[in-house]
């Protein structure tokens, strides 16, 4: 098979897999608005600053970025850490919590579908795939750069 039709091909399952597993806002968790997802994803992709960093990096007025981020906090989605005798230099980043929440809420497919799917395969075939998989997104990150970046975690 030549590259084009692989390419095509590859397309077309992808979207049959999207339409047959995806996760469902109705699955039981509760998730985070479109903006709360942007707002972490940014957190974790310039990890920590200052709320006035943020309110400029987000184009959003200090005054809305505070309550934004005071409601984080309160969610445990954000921790906040003095950056020494200055206090306007606290910085914010994501907890655990915070991280946790974004990985699910990026989670694109319906992981308990797919694995009923998959639960008569033997471990080798799974791991043929994945392996294949895996091949595939190393080819991509040679071909073009990744976009996001690993999430930061707290300053040390």
């Amino acid at each position: 098979m030549d590259s084009p039709t692989f390419a095509r091909r590859f397309g077309l399952l992808y979207r049959e897999f999207y339409l047959r597993a995806p996760r469902r806002a109705d699955d039981g968790r509760e998730r985070p608005s479109p903006d709360t997802v942007a707002m972490l994803l940014h957190m974790a992709q310039a990890g920590p600053a200052t709320a006035s960093e943020l309110a400029r990096q987000l184009d959003r007025a200090q005054s809305t970025l505070n309550a934004r981020v005071a409601a984080l906090e309160a969610a445990g989605l954000v921790s906040r850490r003095c950056g020494g005798q200055d206090v306007r230099r606290t910085r914010i980043w994501l907890s655990p919590a915070g991280r946790q929440a974004l990985a699910e809420a990026l989670e694109v497919l319906d992981t308990a579908r797919l694995e009923a799917a998959a639960a008569a395969w033997d471990d080798a075939r799974r791991r043929r795939l994945i392996d294949e998989f895996d091949a595939l997104l190393d080819a991509l990150l040679e071909a073009v750069p990744p976009v996001a970046q690993t999430p930061a975690g707290p300053p040390s």
